[in-house]
C-alpha cells in the first residue's frame, strides 16, 4: 500500500479539511449579514459546485457516475447521490439559521456531536463493531466537547438546538459518503453532485421566504468565495477522497477537529471569548484524536480501520 492510499495520508486529508471548515464558520457568519442564512448558503454552494465542475467532468469521461456494471448498482448509486444532497442541505440549512443566534465556537462544537452518533448509528442500522480504543476516543471527545460549549443547559439557546439537530444528518451523511465512495470510487462526481443539489434546494427556499438581491451577494463576494470555494470545492471533496481509506468512525473524529479551529479563528477573527474550560476542552478532543492515530488499522466486522 503506498502513502498515497494509506490510513495516515487519508487522516491528514480529514484534518486540512477540518481546519477549511473550522475557519469557514467564521465567513458563514459575517457572510449571511447582508443575504440571510439561505441566500448565503445558495450562493457559497453555487461557487463550490462551479469550482467541483472541471474536475467532476475529467473524472466523468474516465468513469460516468450512471455507468454502474449491472442496474441495481446504478439505482443504489443515484438513490445514494440523491441521499447526499438532502443530508448535506438538511445539516447545512439547520447550521446556517443556527448562526443568527449561536457563536462560531458553539455552532462548530455542537456539529460535531455527529462524532458519537456515526459509531451508535452504524452499530444499530449496519452492525459495525469499533475497537474499544475507539470507542475510549469517542467519551474522551464527548467530555471536551461538553467543557468547549459550556455546561449550563438552561443557557443554550435555540440555535444551539438547531445545530445538535444538524449533528444527526451531518452524521447519516458521514455514513452515506463512506459507503458511497467504496462503491464507487468517484469523489469528484459525488462532491459535485450533492453539492449541485445542496444549491438547488436553497434556491428553492431562498425564492420562498427572500428577494434576489445580486448587489448585496456581490458585497459578500469574498465570504462566498470562501465558504463555497474552500469549504465546499475543496473541503467536502477532501472528505470523500480520504473516506476511501478510512472508516466513517475516524473521519467523524477527526473532522471534529473544526471545532477546534473554529474556536481559534472566532477568538482571532470576530474576538469571540474563549475560556480556559473551552481551552483544556480543546485538549481533551486533542487526545481523543490522538487516540484515533493510536487504534491498529484492523478490520472489525464488518469493516473498520
Amino acid at each position: 500500500m503506498s502513502f498515497l492510499t494509506s490510513r495516515y495520508f487519508a487522516h491528514a486529508l480529514l484534518m486540512l479539511t477540518a481546519f477549511i471548515w473550522g475557519v469557514s464558520f467564521v465567513f458563514q457568519t459575517t457572510g449571511m449579514k447582508d443575504v440571510g442564512a439561505m441566500g448565503f448558503q445558495f450562493y457559497r454552494f453555487l461557487a463550490g459546485g462551479i469550482a467541483l465542475l472541471p474536475l467532476a467532468m475529467m473524472e466523468y469521461r474516465k468513469n460516468p457516475f450512471w455507468k454502474q456494471q449491472d442496474n441495481i448498482s446504478r439505482v443504489n448509486v443515484l438513490w445514494g447521490g440523491l441521499g447526499l444532497g438532502v443530508f448535506m442541505f438538511a445539516g447545512s440549512s439547520l447550521q446556517q439559521i443556527a448562526l443568527h443566534t449561536t457563536s462560531v465556537a458553539n455552532a462548530a462544537y455542537l456539529t460535531t456531536l455527529y462524532v458519537p452518533l456515526v459509531p451508535v448509528f452504524g452499530l444499530i442500522f449496519f452492525g459495525i463493531h469499533l475497537p474499544w480504543m475507539r470507542w475510549l476516543a469517542v467519551l474522551v471527545f464527548m467530555a471536551g466537547s461538553w467543557m468547549m460549549t459550556g455546561t449550563d443547559l438552561g443557557q443554550i439557546s435555540y440555535g444551539d438546538w438547531l445545530v445538535v439537530s444538524s449533528a444527526i444528518f451531518w452524521a447519516f451523511h458521514i455514513m452515506l459518503v463512506g459507503a458511497l465512495v467504496g462503491l464507487t470510487k468517484m469523489p469528484f462526481q459525488l462532491a459535485f453532485i450533492q453539492t449541485i443539489l445542496t444549491a438547488l434546494f436553497s434556491l428553492i427556499v431562498f425564492i420562498i421566504v427572500d428577494n434576489i438581491d445580486l448587489m448585496l451577494a456581490y458585497a459578500v463576494l469574498p465570504d462566498i468565495l470562501f465558504a463555497g470555494v474552500l469549504s465546499i470545492g475543496v473541503g467536502f471533496t477532501l472528505q470523500l477522497v480520504a473516506q476511501q481509506n478510512c472508516s466513517s468512525s475516524a473521519a467523524a473524529l477527526l473532522l471534529s477537529l473544526e471545532g477546534v479551529f473554529a474556536a481559534l479563528s472566532g477568538w482571532i477573527l470576530l474576538e469571540q471569548d474563549m475560556t480556559a474550560m473551552a481551552i483544556m476542552g480543546a485538549g481533551f478532543i486533542m487526545v481523543a484524536i490522538l487516540l484515533v492515530e493510536l487504534t491498529p488499522a484492523r478490520r472489525i466486522k464488518p469493516s473498520s480501520d
